[in-house]
């Protein structure tokens, strides 16, 4: 197939390009190669595309509460720009297990209005990607200061760590169906994040924040998806004791 991948320099866009390539020929459009080209605001689109799998964009919650315009720019306007430049082609799209909750912070929304501009379109999937890691997570983020024991505070959050090549695993099987709506990318096993370094001082007041995320992955298992990486054996093998195991609720 001819491919579009917007994003395809960041986290996970330089994961699946390198994936991708194998099998099919990919466009990358990514802001970090050219800011005047490579503007999804301005670019021109010429070429036609069997596929688009659209993952540019601004991530992260609490920067999104300094910069609510800028994520609104780059992630609602974009995406509305893409989905009518192509409005008979077959996307999938990058959300985020934020929009369950839209009105928490403005990335959510972000995902959320995206996901409803989406509905408007046939062949359309969004891909509500959960919580995204790998053994070189990105800088910032709460696995690299787990990892390199830079973390000054936790809260009492669960989340569902997913590693990034499961992702990839996701989406090359989303590729191959029909699916439309939203369809959720994680492992189905949240952690709470205070059990991976107990001795951390907790931090309550986090208002803006999920308080639980937990990926139902039911769709993606008739696909055969089976998540190969778990977060407790990455921090386990890091010398990180005391971790807590939830499944459903319930204490393994």
């Amino acid at each position: 197939m001819h491919i579009l991948l917007t994003g395809h320099r960041g986290y996970i866009g330089s994961h699946l390009l390198k994936r991708l390539k194998v099998n099919h020929s990919v466009v990358g459009i990514d802001i970090q190669d050219d800011p005047i080209r490579q503007d999804l605001l301005t670019c021109e689109f010429n070429e036609q595309f069997d596929l688009i799998i659209h993952l540019a964009g601004k991530s992260g919650v609490r920067k999104s509460i300094d910069d609510p315009a800028g994520y609104w720019r780059q992630n609602v306007e974009v995406s509305k720009r893409l989905f009518a430049r192509y409005p008979d082609t077959r996307i999938l799209y990058a959300s985020s297990s934020s929009a369950y909750e839209p009105d928490l912070n403005p990335y959510a929304a972000s995902k959320y209005v995206i996901e409803e501009n989406a509905e408007r379109y046939v062949d359309t999937l969004g891909m509500r990607i959960h919580t995204v890691y790998d053994s070189k997570p990105r800088k910032g983020m709460f696995v690299q200061k787990v990892l390199d024991k830079q973390l000054e505070y936790v809260t009492n959050h669960y989340r569902d760590f997913v590693h990034v090549e499961d992702v990839c695993d996701a989406i090359l099987l989303l590729m191959k169906t029909r699916y439309s709506g939203t369809v959720d990318i994680g492992t189905g096993v949240p952690f709470r994040v205070r059990d991976f370094t107990p001795d951390v001082p907790i931090r309550l007041n986090t208002p803006n924040e999920r308080e639980w995320t937990c990926a139902n992955i039911d769709r993606l298992k008739t696909l055969g998806y089976k998540p190969k990486h778990s977060i407790e054996k990455l921090l386990t093998n890091n010398h990180l004791d005391n971790i807590i195991q939830f499944n459903n609720g319930e204490l393994q």
